[in-house]
C-alpha cells in the first residue's frame, strides 16, 4: 500500500513539473524565422537574440500578430517614398475607420489595441516597403518589450529596439510633429547602436530610412501637439519598423545627395 501511495506521489510531482515546464514561455528556444526566403536583414550576421526569440516575441493572440508585423523583414519591391505628412494622413484614415481598434488602456473613443484584425491596416499600407527622409531629432535605447521576448532574454541593449524620432526639417524641435522609426535587435549591425544614433542626431545630417511600414496599434498619437499620458510622442502611429537600411547624406543634400550607410559614416566619427 505504501509503495502505491509513493508512486502516486511521484506521479503527481512529475505531472506538476510537466505542467510547470509547459507553462514556461518558449521564447528562449525559438529561432527568428521569416516568411520569405530572402529577408532584407540589415546584416546577414545573426545576433544573439536571433537564436532565442521568435518572430512573435513573447506575445500571443493580437499582440503576437502585431509582434510579427514589427518583425517583418520580408517587404519587397521598389521602396515607395513616403513623407511625415503622408503618414499623418494615414493616421487620419485609421481614426475615421472606427472598426480599427487602437490605443492604450485609457482610450475611451474605441476599443484599445492591439488591433485584432490587421487586414484593414494592410489595405491602407501596412506591409509595404517604404523609404522616409528627414532628420533624427532624438534616439532612445528601449528596454524589454514583448516583441523582443521581454524578460525571457537578457536585459541588455543588444536585445532591445532603438527608438528614433524623425522630423521633417531642422526647424522642427517637437517630437509630436515627427514619426517613429525602429531599429530591431534582430540581425542588427554593430554600428547600429545608441551611441552612433545620438551622434547622428547631433550631426543634423539628413537621413534616409528604408524598411517595413507598420501601424503601432498599442498607443495613441499626440493630441493638439501634446503627448498623451506615457505614450511615445509622434504625430502618427505609422512607423518604419523594422528598419532595413539606414543612410545619411553627407553632401549635395539639396540635389541627388551623397548617401552613405550608417556603418560607413560611423567609421569616420
Amino acid at each position: 500500500m505504501s509503495i502505491t501511495l509513493g508512486n502516486q506521489r511521484r506521479f503527481l510531482v512529475l505531472a506538476t513539473l510537466a505542467m510547470f515546464v509547459t507553462a514556461i514561455p518558449s521564447a528562449v528556444s525559438q529561432t527568428f524565422d521569416q516568411t520569405c526566403s530572402t529577408p532584407s536583414f540589415p546584416s546577414q550576421t545573426a545576433t544573439a537574440i536571433d537564436s532565442s526569440c521568435g518572430i512573435s516575441g513573447s506575445g500571443t493572440g493580437a499582440e503576437g500578430k502585431q509582434n510579427m508585423a514589427k518583425n517583418n523583414f520580408c517587404a519587397n519591391g521598389a521602396p515607395e517614398p513616403i513623407s511625415i505628412a503622408q503618414l499623418s494622413k494615414y493616421q487620419t484614415t485609421v481614426q475615421n475607420k472606427k472598426s480599427i481598434n487602437f490605443g492604450d488602456e485609457n482610450t475611451a473613443t474605441r476599443e484599445k489595441g492591439p488591433t485584432t484584425n490587421r487586414a484593414p491596416l494592410q489595405s491602407i499600407g501596412e506591409g509595404k516597403l517604404v523609404v522616409l527622409q528627414g532628420l533624427v531629432l532624438k534616439a532612445r535605447q528601449e528596454g524589454g518589450e514583448s516583441v523582443n521576448c521581454g524578460k525571457a532574454v537578457p536585459n541588455k541593449p543588444e536585445f532591445h529596439d532603438i527608438h528614433i524620432s524623425v522630423v521633417a526639417d531642422a526647424a522642427t524641435k517637437d517630437e509630436c510633429a515627427g514619426v517613429v522609426v525602429e531599429m530591431s535587435p534582430h540581425h542588427r549591425p554593430g554600428s547600429w547602436n545608441i551611441q552612433n544614433m545620438q551622434k547622428v542626431a547631433d550631426s543634423g545630417l539628413p537621413v534616409r530610412v528604408t524598411g517595413h511600414l507598420f501601424f503601432d496599434s498599442s498607443h495613441v498619437p499626440c493630441e493638439n501637439g501634446q503627448g498623451v499620458r506615457s505614450n511615445p510622442k509622434r504625430v502618427s502611429l505609422w512607423e518604419v519598423h523594422p528598419i532595413y537600411q539606414f543612410e545619411l547624406c553627407t553632401a549635395d543634400c539639396g540635389g541627388t545627395g551623397n548617401w552613405v550607410s550608417l556603418d560607413q559614416w560611423a567609421k569616420t566619427q
